[in-house]
């Protein structure tokens, strides 16, 4: 389902999601299975570091996230997009 619902979220003319609507859905969609969604998103708010979210962005979310960050990898491709520092911030 997660694949399949930034077609659906974002607007039809636009190639990429707003924040705004990335930030709703990932919270409705993995707030309760990945607590740190919500950590993620209030420093999307907080630090407002991107616009809109890409499709790839998107789709490596999932890659990128797990409840404890278990499997998070510096050098996966996502790391352009997410990067977890020494303090545990997370830069987009």
């Amino acid at each position: 389902m997660y694949k399949y619902t930034f077609s659906y979220a974002k607007n039809k003319d636009q190639k990429c999601m707003e924040i705004e609507t990335a930030v709703v859905v990932w919270t409705m969609l993995l707030g309760d299975r990945f607590p740190i969604v919500h950590e993620f998103v209030t420093f999307l708010q907080e630090k407002k570091p991107a616009k809109v979210i890409n499709r790839d962005q998107w789709q490596s979310f999932l890659d990128f996230v797990s409840t404890d960050l278990s499997n998070y990898d510096e050098s996966s491709a996502c790391k352009s997009m997410m990067t977890k520092r020494e303090n545990n911030d997370i830069l987009i």
